[in-house]
């Protein structure tokens, strides 16, 4: 039985990840792509936003408050079972080569600077954003209420048909309902357990100030890994860090490094630290970077 779950586990990480790639490549609003968009039959039709139609946050009462300027803040902000989570600083790929990486206005009416996205090994998902100015135009069905945070109903379903549910605040909390609370337990109590200490031995050995980031566990390309993007002199640089790279990852990293092109530059250096990290440096132009094969 624990054999079948890690293997389930193993396709979800290889599942998202390629989601991630295919989202990158062909620049979709990441919302529409992981919660199946507003294209469902059933959906209540909704007004174009424009900026006068937007509120402060805090119209509708007690709202979120956390520091989220990492993908360690999303972590220790998610409940416990994360495998695969993504941060992106809207704000810093602005004006570079990978600009096409910023979320639509469309989601709240307004910027989202930063935003992160978690996947549970049970295939769930939650998401946070970053708005600014911190107005929204109010698109809901419903207000309840949980632990005093008004608690949205929005139009958007997931794959399966379920409502998505919001908290608004800094950042605002976007996923089904039960996620949604369960992350404002973690928020709210500085004791809860979170999903930062499975990826802490990681973590601490990387920098954290690319505008992309992304970890994952038990993958295709190894164990754990942090996989970190920036825009570099008009080109696109990424860093990998593997505990436990696999065999596949490690005979198709050796053969990227050995084949550079014009577009592509890689450089692969394996046995670094305590960890016996395998750290790889990719740059060159954007689609090629984001398109390489590294399983």
């Amino acid at each position: 039985m624990a054999c079948m779950k890690k293997y389930k586990t193993s396709t979800i990480v290889a599942i998202v990840i390629a989601g991630f790639m295919v989202v990158i490549m062909v620049v979709q609003p990441f919302m529409a792509f992981f919660w199946g968009g507003n294209n469902n039959s059933n959906q209540i039709a909704q007004p174009t936003p424009t900026p006068d139609d937007r509120i402060p946050l805090s119209r509708l009462g007690k709202t979120i408050d956390h520091r989220f300027d990492s993908i360690t803040d999303g972590l220790n902000m998610s409940p416990p079972g994360v495998i695969v989570a993504r941060y992106i600083n809207s704000e810093e790929l602005k004006g570079t080569s990978m600009e096409s990486l910023t979320y639509p206005q469309t989601i709240y009416g307004t910027n989202i600077v930063q935003g992160y996205l978690a996947v549970f090994g049970d295939g769930s998902r939650i998401e946070l954003h970053q708005l600014n100015p911190r107005k929204f135009v109010p698109r809901y069905i419903s207000i309840t209420k949980y632990k005093n945070y008004p608690l949205l109903m929005r139009p958007e379903r997931d794959a399966n048909g379920n409502y998505m549910f919001s908290i608004m605040g800094d950042p605002c909390i976007m996923g089904p309902r039960d996620k949604v609370e369960e992350t404002v337990d973690v928020i709210d109590d500085k004791n809860a357990s979170n999903s930062y200490p499975y990826f802490r031995e990681l973590l601490e050995r990387v920098d954290l100030d690319a505008p992309v980031q992304m970890v994952a566990m038990y993958s295709p390309i190894a164990r754990q890994y942090y996989d970190a993007m920036r825009a570099v002199d008009g080109q696109c640089e990424r860093t990998i860090t593997c505990i436990g790279v696999t065999e596949n990852a490690t005979a198709r990293l050796n053969e990227l490094a050995a084949n550079t092109t014009d577009e592509i530059d890689c450089n692969v250096t394996f046995g670094e630290g305590d960890l016996n990290l395998t750290i790889v440096r990719i740059t060159g132009d954007f689609n090629a970077v984001v398109d390489a094969k590294l399983y």
